[in-house]
């Protein structure tokens, strides 16, 4: 039986900006709020919505200590959590399986405790499965980075309205937050890069290329854990429903002039230097006093593929693609099934500078990778990407040209080696990789003269 290990995780969680949010947080503001109306401005909007199909019930031996009389605090690491108590935290055992928030979030087994002293404890632990923390409970939780950065305007400009001690510190908070919340993700940006010479370009030509990327997202999650059975109250995971969707916009902008011929593939990343995943919040819903953590990390994906042939020309193509992508998986009755609901459109333009034989074409990839985990451990890995393409040339007797434009998404589905979901070890490995069906748009064509000649005149 396969699992992730807690310093996977934590390895995991250090790449992304933590952020503990829950429609029950505590309020940021350390002064004593009298009324209700106040404390509820005090607080940080919640993430996102949660609908609660049934209601979750615990093990025996499950247990959320900061809801537990006495926790004052807790500290995360690879195998070990440190809880720090006021000396009436109920003790811990062996076997017990634990769930919280602090330090981006953990779902462990008890192997072994060792006070510290009289206000600290140390538990060893190991991950545990989800079914040995909830027995049967049934939510769906929502993220939309777009619908959370609005809230967390109104709620900044709510604070600077109150006037009070606490209103610009709040304020700033929730902006700090919108920032991180990822309404709009940059995940690529590429200014002016020189094409290598494997492109084809000589002492005598110049080629570059503009390269922006960016990803509005929306999560859904859903889970469902229940009996296996009637007469078999061993619980079970029914449904694992993960769908990753938003706006991805893709432009490329390329540029040559000189002598240049060749064709060439690029990493767009190892161009720009290398990119690093980028954070999204961690996301805690609070479903009924239990909490549900999902940790996502994005990793960027760019490259290019171009052709181009010209001699003392000058070339400029621009293409932009438009995708609103819905991919992701579902579990349902022990089978899985992949979603892939994409819509695309493109636009753009190219203008040659001078008459002679010329193509020139660039295709650009761009998306990224959404690693979605619940509690950190279960989950796949759903990838996204939009393709933005040109295309100019000109035929003899060279007088104009013509140029086309066109875009396109493609999605797929996997999981990481060893993410298990249950006792049962049911695995990912029906979905080791599955590659959604490509989805092609034409977008405009145009034409422009490039010299007025004798030849070059329409016969009356």
């Amino acid at each position: 039986m396969h699992t992730t290990s807690p310093g996977r995780r934590a390895r995991a969680a250090r790449l992304m900006t933590v952020i503990l949010l829950a429609a029950g947080a505590t309020p940021l503001s350390a002064c004593v709020v009298e009324s209700s109306e106040a404390s509820e401005r005090a607080e940080l909007p919640a993430p996102g919505a949660v609908d609660v199909v049934q209601p979750i019930t615990l093990s025996d031996r499950a247990r959320v200590p900061e809801k537990e009389p006495g926790f004052l605090g807790a500290e995360l690491g690879s195998h070990e959590l440190v809880i720090t108590h006021d000396g009436g935290l109920p003790p811990f055992a062996p076997g017990d399986v634990l769930g919280g928030t602090q330090g981006g979030g953990y779902l462990v087994r008890v192997v072994r405790v060792r006070a510290l002293d009289a206000m600290r404890v140390a538990l060893e632990t190991t991950p545990a499965y989800l079914t040995e923390f909830m027995t049967e409970g049934h939510f769906r939780v929502r993220y939309d980075a777009r619908e959370y950065a609005r809230a967390l305007d109104e709620h900044a400009a709510r604070a600077r309205e109150l006037g009070e001690e606490d209103g610009e510190p709040i304020a700033s908070q929730a902006e700090a937050l919108k920032v991180s919340s990822g309404a709009s993700l940059k995940l690529f940006e590429l200014s002016s890069a020189a094409l290598p010479a494997s492109c084809g370009v000589t002492a005598h030509g110049a080629a570059e290329l503009d390269v922006e990327a960016e990803l509005s997202p929306v999560l859904d999650l859903e889970v469902h854990v229940g009996p296996r059975g009637k007469l078999n109250p061993v619980p079970e995971l029914k449904q694992l429903r993960f769908v990753a969707s938003g706006e991805l916009d893709v432009t490329a902008r390329l540029r040559g002039a000189g002598t240049v011929e060749g064709r060439c593939t690029v990493d767009l990343l190892a161009l720009a230097g290398g990119a690093p995943s980028l954070p999204l919040p961690t996301l805690t819903f609070w479903v009924g006093p239990v909490p549900v953590i999902v940790t996502t990390e994005v990793v960027p994906r760019a490259k290019a593929d171009l052709g181009l042939s010209f001699t003392a020309a000058e070339v400029t193509a621009e293409a932009q693609t438009t995708a609103e992508i819905a991919a992701g998986v579902d579990y349902r009755n022990e089978e899985w099934r992949t979603i892939w609901e994409p819509s695309c459109s493109a636009s753009g333009t190219a203008e040659v500078g001078a008459p002679g034989p010329i193509t020139a074409s660039g295709k650009v990839s761009a998306g990224a990778e959404l690693r979605a985990r619940l509690y950190g451990i279960l989950g796949p890995n759903v990838g996204v990407q939009a393709y933005a393409r040109v295309t100019a040339e000109t035929a003899p007797p060279y007088c104009s040209y013509d140029a086309r434009v066109d875009g396109g998404v493609r999605a797929y589905a996997q999981a990481e080696a060893g993410v298990s979901v249950g006792p049962l070890d049911l695995t990912f490995k029906s979905l080791d990789l599955v590659d959604l069906e490509l989805l092609h748009f034409d977008g405009p064509r145009t034409s422009g003269a490039l010299r007025d000649a004798p030849e070059c005149r329409e016969p009356r």
